[in-house]
């Protein structure tokens, strides 16, 4: 699947808002480059085009970017079962491709925002996976931070199918769930701009009010909750940039998330190197560097307050 790039006004949209510059990105890189070399735990071998895309979903701020790049490496040691076997030929990924239907639409939105679409491909309980669905999904952010800029997401969540039990396997009383934000809360530089819950059911608001007391304020904002289908979207998304059964262009349900296995598939060789190499020595980790995922899973409650927004 090939996410086309920004059009000359979507990039020259991205340009004002984070004001980049070529020759500040350059300096901003080696400045990187420099503090990455005197961090021993923290792995070396990122190249200066994928630390231009940390920079650049970082807002261009190095210190915040630092930051990032700490969380990024540690938690892919702190928590092996989003990072480690990750082989998109394995079973459960597989079998979650199958069930879930997950891909990024092709174009961006007029604004420059990609979107992101997660639905039920088959309502069986028994097939949703929390810890298959969120490796898959930490799989495809990795891919997007060596392919792609955009100036912010857009997720959708099609509810179409789900039952109290699929929401109950989201709850944040389960581990796993929590240990899944983890993964991707200030640790992932993509930021988000909007949520849309589509097809929600009528007890939506007592499933959100489970969250709302973990997240910022300016987080609950960005939520829109629809009870109607991808019609709901045209007031917000241009009509032509989504899947054909909400009446856009950009495929089919099955063609686009088809496309997207097909890709992480391709891309089965760097997974396998990446599960390896990105990673931190906690050997060689200085003692005012500790890990702050690690203490958050040790029993300091982590929340979901740091979720990387605009």
């Amino acid at each position: 699947m090939t996410l086309l790039p920004p059009t000359v006004e979507q990039q020259r949209l991205i340009d004002e808002e984070l004001h980049s510059d070529p020759e500040v990105t350059k300096r901003d890189i080696a400045s990187l480059r420099e503090w990455l070399s005197k961090q021993p735990h923290l792995p070396q071998h990122m190249d200066d085009d994928r630390l231009e895309k940390f920079l650049f979903g970082c807002k261009n701020s190095v210190e915040r970017c630092k930051h990032m790049l700490e969380r990024y490496f540690s938690a892919r040691t702190a928590l092996p079962e989003f990072f480690a076997a990750r082989d998109p030929l394995s079973n459960d990924i597989q079998e979650c491709c199958d069930a879930v239907q997950y891909f990024l639409l092709p174009s961006l939105t007029k604004e420059g925002h990609r979107v992101t679409i997660l639905r039920l491909a088959d309502y069986a309980l028994e097939r949703f996976s929390i810890q298959a669905i969120a490796r898959r999904i930490l799989m495809v952010m990795d891919t997007r931070l060596v392919e792609e800029v955009c100036l912010s997401n857009i997720m959708i969540f099609d509810l179409k199918g789900f039952t109290a039990g699929h929401f109950a396997k989201c709850s944040p009383t389960q581990s796993i769930v929590r240990h899944a934000m983890l993964a991707t809360q200030d640790s992932m530089p993509l930021r988000l701009t909007r949520v849309h819950y589509l097809n929600a059911p009528a007890f939506i608001g007592n499933i959100l009010a489970i969250f709302y007391p973990l997240l910022k304020e300016k987080l609950i904002q960005k939520f829109r909750v629809h009870t109607g289908d991808g019609e709901e979207l045209y007031p917000y998304i241009e009509k032509e940039i989504l899947p054909e059964e909400w009446g856009g262009k950009a495929g089919s349900f099955k063609e686009l998330n088809d496309a997207w296995r097909n890709k992480i598939e391709k891309n089965r060789d760097w997974y396998l190197r990446e599960e390896k190499l990105s990673r931190t020595n906690e050997n060689a980790r200085m003692p005012h560097t500790k890990s702050s995922i690690a203490v958050e899973i040790n029993g300091i409650q982590g929340t979901f307050r740091k979720l990387n927004i605009d």
